[in-house]
């Protein structure tokens, strides 16, 4: 089908729905029928809330795909901190973890597979990768999404995992667009502002864009942040930074894409009317409002939604924004959309779906994955204990997370398989004399920590996750790893979420770093604390005092 022909065949209303990837709750049609049959949406945003199991992913959007004339370009985070149907599908160990790696075929590898399972259930573009260079500790929602702090590994490992997705037979989006690695804010909650230079901009944030766009990246989304050393507007609103900058400086041909107009660094500041007709002047060619609900109900969500479709379509009925500017975007998304061959209308294959997912060879890929970035921060392993000694395995991470992570409706780490027991069961096949204690934050930390005073090692598994509007607290188990090195435990720490907790306690007698959360690197890491596992990963971030970047695992 001619991308030209199908553009001319569409009337205004059309043209106009197909420039919005909008999202619908749970895994009912009600809200898509109108969003897709009546308005005429080109493309959904879909998270963990829309999906059961392979198969009704499957048919599910078989059934989405029915509703509109022109096929909808479906699209998830699949990035491996983030990730949607878990736990059947293989996210892997995530962006730090294979940043810690270092291997750009091994990303090439992951992200394959990422676009080999979203192919199969019909999701036609992933919203990854996120080449944000990771450079502040504090960030509250990168973190072990990025590749790393240094410029040059995040952009090789970036690009192939580009092409990983394209061998996968999936569109990519590299985001968030001219970086999020250098924030204290989140954008779901507020407008962050980075205060670098251009050259530092050049330089750094933009690297990774620069080799994703030079991979043929299909898309590009932007950010909610605010760089005024660009312009003062922020680059979601900015025609400096999209049009003159990755239009024209970076030669980028494919479909800008916003950040979600539900995020608060966006909805706090701007009329979301208002601000769509301006992201679409500065240059984008698509608007995201996904389904977040991440700090309080919007029981009028659809109407929201239709809002900004009315809002765009107004403006050029009025002249504001030219028809042909309209059929600009609406050709590059067309674009893509034949690409990857969605105008054939080919459906996705429900049955063969749940083999395709988490497949044998799929499971292998992340835990070797998992084992390549394991980083031996400081002390020695393995332990070797003998059987007579007694090992002690413990958490203290607050309930409390886990219902934070939940209010986020499907969007972000989707944790279906939490990482402390496999870990646990893990050491116990291994050593039989082995204690597991869950510690209560409700209860005397001091006693609890007492009851451990006869084991030779106390294992202590940590844990943070980048969620959307909301901070993993992890107050407890700091102050559980502290109580431990007071009272003169030999204390391992093996953090699965991103090492900065080091400054925290840098006196622990041994860390080890996995960089990822999931089941993949709990077993790797535990097969570490054996000696079945050699920790051979590079640090792919700083921890100030303690670690540099491209450190070698001890």
């Amino acid at each position: 089908m001619s991308v030209d022909r199908e553009l001319g065949r569409l009337s205004l209303e059309e043209k106009v729905g197909q420039m919005f990837m909008l999202a619908f709750a749970g895994t009912r049609l009600d809200d898509a029928r109108r969003l897709f049959g009546e308005h005429h949406v080109g493309a959904t945003y879909l998270s963990g809330d829309n999906f059961v199991d392979p198969r009704q992913a499957a048919e599910l959007l078989n059934t989405l795909q029915s509703l509109a004339r022109l096929p909808i370009l479906t699209a998830c985070d699949q990035e491996g901190a983030w990730a949607v149907l878990t736990p059947y599908s293989a996210p892997g160990p995530g962006n730090m973890a294979l940043g810690a790696a270092d291997d750009p075929d091994l990303a090439r590898r992951v992200y394959r597979m990422f676009g080999t399972e979203l192919r199969a259930v019909g999701i036609y573009a992933d919203l990854a990768p996120a080449v944000d260079v990771q450079r502040n500790p504090t960030n509250p929602i990168i973190g072990t999404r990025s590749f790393g702090e240094r410029p040059a590994r995040v952009a090789a490992l970036g690009a192939a995992a580009v092409r990983g997705l394209h061998e996968g037979g999936v569109a990519a989006a590299a985001k968030h667009f001219p970086g999020h690695g250098d924030t204290i804010l989140d954008s779901h909650r507020d407008l962050p502002t980075v205060l670098r230079t251009r050259s530092e901009i050049a330089e750094g944030d933009l690297r990774p864009f620069r080799a994703a766009v030079d991979a043929g990246v299909d898309m590009v989304m932007t950010a909610h942040i605010i760089y005024p050393a660009l312009d003062p507007e922020p680059a979601t609103l900015s025609a400096a930074i999209l049009q003159d900058l990755l239009r024209g400086e970076m030669d980028f041909r494919g479909v800008v894409l916003t950040d979600s107009f539900n995020m608060g660094g966006l909805r706090r500041r701007y009329d979301p009317r208002d601000a769509t007709v301006r992201a679409v002047r500065a240059g984008a060619d698509m608007i995201m409002l996904a389904e977040e609900r991440y700090d309080a109900p919007q029981p009028r969500y659809l109407e929201a939604q239709v809002a900004l479709i009315d809002a765009l379509l107004d403006a050029v009925r009025r002249g504001t924004i030219g028809e042909d500017r309209i059929d600009a975007s609406v050709r590059r998304i067309l674009e893509v959309k034949a690409r990857y061959g969605l105008l054939a209308r080919r459906a996705a294959d429900a049955a063969r779906a749940p083999s395709i997912l988490g497949a044998r060879e799929h499971r292998r890929l992340e835990e070797e994955a998992a084992a390549a970035a394991l980083v031996l921060v400081r002390g020695a392993l393995p332990l070797r204990p003998r059987a007579e000694e007694t090992l002690a395995v413990v958490h203290a991470v607050d309930p409390e997370n886990s219902r934070r992570m939940e209010i986020g409706r499907g969007i972000g780490p989707n944790v279906a398989e939490w990482p402390f027991p496999i870990f646990a069961a893990e050491v116990q096949r291994r050593h039989a004399n082995t204690r597991v204690d869950e510690l209560d934050v409700r209860g005397d930390l001091s006693a609890q920590l007492d009851a451990v005073r006869d084991a030779s090692t106390v294992i202590v598994l940590t844990e943070k996750y980048p969620l959307a509007g909301f901070d993993w607290d992890t107050t407890y188990q700091t102050r559980a790893v502290r109580g431990l090195v007071a009272r003169g435990h030999r204390v391992a720490v093996v953090g699965l979420c991103a090492p900065y907790e080091l400054a925290e306690f840098p006196t622990v007698d041994i860390y080890l770093a996995c960089f990822g959360f999931r089941p993949a690197s709990a077993r790797a890491a535990a097969g570490a604390v054996f000696g079945e596992v050699r920790p051979r990963g590079v640090q792919p971030v700083t921890v100030p005092g303690v670690a540099a970047a491209g450190s070698p695992s001890r």
